[in-house]
């Protein structure tokens, strides 16, 4: 037999007996809005909670890194056009009342600007769109400390190009949800 053929089936087969054997345990959170998003008809921008994941690699934790980020995200692909976003005021408050202090030790305002996302998308057609929108991304990190429920209150404006602007106001709860639980390392790789 040709020493290749057998260092590949050599690993082939410590893959097979190794890989089962791995696990990868998960210690996670995830903060989810109580309720559906309000009804306006002003623009807001969407919240996303960032747990800062990190992940193992072969085998390991996968887990939640706190202090954790607030992501505010806003797509624009018709007028009004807006040049950026500012946050006057940015509060996390748990339910014994106390506001973070990551919050607390903002400086504000906080003003974050568009950019230019080209993405191309392919129509039911065949046809080919080319698209160029702008796009706000602004992280507020380090704002949650605590794995508990929280109100997110966030209050600023949005600055059009002609330099007028837009109030917004933003007030929702949100729900900690916890996941620990441990899988093989093939349970893990099928999952994905």
């Amino acid at each position: 037999m040709n020493t290749k053929t057998v260092t590949s089936f050599s690993l082939l087969l410590a893959s097979c007996l190794l890989l089962p054997s791995c696990s990868t345990r998960y210690d996670r959170v995830s903060f989810n809005p109580v309720g559906g998003k309000p009804a306006t008809r002003k623009p807001v921008p969407d919240i996303v909670i960032d747990t800062n994941e990190s992940t193992a690699t072969w085998g390991g934790l996968i887990k939640s890194n706190k202090p954790y980020d607030i992501i505010a995200l806003y797509y624009m692909d018709k007028a009004p056009v807006v040049a950026s976003i500012e946050f006057t005021k940015v509060t996390v408050t748990y339910a014994d009342g106390t506001t973070d202090p990551g919050t607390a030790a903002l400086k504000l305002p906080m003003r974050f600007n568009h950019f230019i996302y080209e993405y191309t998308d392919r129509k039911p057609d065949g046809s080919v769109v080319k698209a160029k929108p702008r796009r706000i991304e602004a992280e507020i990190p380090r704002t949650i400390n605590r794995d508990e429920p929280f109100t997110l209150l966030i209050e600023g404006r949005f600055i059009k190009d002609d330099g007028t602007t837009i109030p917004f106001r933003i007030r929702r709860k949100y729900n900690l949800v916890r996941d620990q639980h441990s899988e093989t390392w093939v349970d893990y790789l099928s999952n994905c």
